[in-house]
């Protein structure tokens, strides 16, 4: 990813398939976020994390 992309992610905000995390936020809370996106579109990992 070229740093000019990164920059108009970063300027584009927050959406389905991007969300900005603080550095302090506790792993478990990150990995459920990480699943709920991953499973945006109806994936099978959701199930086999749990």
């Amino acid at each position: 990813m070229l740093k000019s992309e990164l920059e108009q992610i970063i300027a584009n905000g927050e959406n389905s398939g991007v969300e900005f995390k603080r550095d302090d936020c506790r792993p478990e809370q990150l990995a459920r976020e990480i699943v709920a996106m991953v499973n945006l579109n109806g994936g099978p990992l959701e199930k086999s994390w749990r």
